[in-house]
């Protein structure tokens, strides 16, 4: 990319992208605030109010989660650019306020690639396509073992009839394998046929060895234990904490059902809901899935995605 290009990119093409992305990205905050029950959301309160003690534990859980995000970014980017933990930190949040209305979470490249204008966009990509692919990983290895362990020995046969696309789970971890397996021929293959900028970026995942892929993958792991726990303790303060233990098994196996809807992260409160009654149905009522589900959608999606629009907002505003 010439000196030029780049001066065309980051001084004109840039902020437009920051401006057009604020206002969409505020325009659908508040939409989806607004079709928030009023009961709901009072109930929800009354419910936290009354147990601080667990509503700052679930905070605190949530900071765990995205913080640890945050550190998955920077130890991915680290030898491209040196972020502060709170600069990390506002950028994954920053992210969070674009791919929370964007199919996939495609917005989330669009969103970090912005906040990070001096680096490649490709290699802004590779750096967060690498950590979800190690929470992916999480999510379908964990999911899977909980799926065949309730079918086994829980009396949960019947979520293999309910949930059909089990293989094509399976199909996908055997990708993900395959690919970290033979990543660095593929790129041998790839170089002498893309264009050269886009092969300089790539140099970036010959920089990902065993080690540093290993510690991904286990702030993967301290992530996803982190919001596990924070949905199990969601679902016991609004039942009254009448869940039994076993079935915090339970959980990746919604997580896991929920990641193969191809929705927004913030739209798709519905399909948690009908999940999370599959699964919990006959030891919950309605109700309390209805506001755990809720509480855990705002903390972890509606709350950042807010602190992240802010973020990117002023970040345009000074043209950073």
């Amino acid at each position: 990319m010439s000196r030029g290009s780049q001066t065309f990119d980051y001084k004109r093409v840039y902020p437009l992208l920051k401006w057009v992305f604020s206002i969409v990205s505020i325009y659908f905050f508040v939409t989806q605030v607004s079709k928030m029950g009023s009961g709901v959301f009072t109930e929800i309160v009354e419910k936290l109010r009354q147990n601080p003690f667990l509503c700052f534990l679930i905070i605190f859980l949530a900071l765990i989660n995205w913080n640890a995000e945050a550190q998955k970014f920077k130890l991915l980017i680290r030898s491209e650019i040196r972020l502060s933990n709170l600069r990390a930190f506002l950028t994954i949040l920053g992210g969070m306020a674009i791919s929370n209305f964007t199919p996939a979470r495609s917005g989330e490249y669009i969103g970090r690639g912005l906040l990070l204008k001096k680096l490649h966009p490709i290699k802004v990509v590779i750096a967060t396509v690498t950590g979800n692919i190690a929470q992916v990983m999480m999510t379908y290895g964990i999911g899977l073992s909980c799926l065949v362990g309730m079918a086994l020995w829980g009396d949960y046969g019947f979520v293999w009839q309910e949930f059909n696309k089990v293989w094509m789970l399976v199909m996908v971890m055997v990708f993900i394998t395959l690919l970290i397996l033979f990543i660095k021929p593929l790129l041998r293959w790839l170089k002498p046929r893309i264009p050269k900028q886009i092969t300089k970026a790539f140099r970036l995942i010959k920089k990902y060895d065993r080690k540093l892929f290993a510690k991904v993958v286990a702030i993967a792991f301290i992530r996803y234990t982190v919001f596990a726990l924070q949905f199990f303790l969601l679902l016991q303060l609004f039942s009254n904490f009448s869940l039994p233990v076993y079935t915090i098994a339970l959980i990746p196996i919604a997580y896991v059902m929920q990641s193969v809807a191809p929705v927004p992260a913030i739209s798709d409160i519905g399909v948690r809901v009908f999940v999370t009654t599959l699964l919990f149905g006959s030891l919950l009522s309605d109700n309390a899935i209805l506001h755990a589900v809720t509480c855990l959608w705002f903390i972890n999606l509606i709350l950042p995605g807010l602190i992240g629009t802010i973020y990117l907002v002023i970040s345009t505003v000074r043209n950073k």
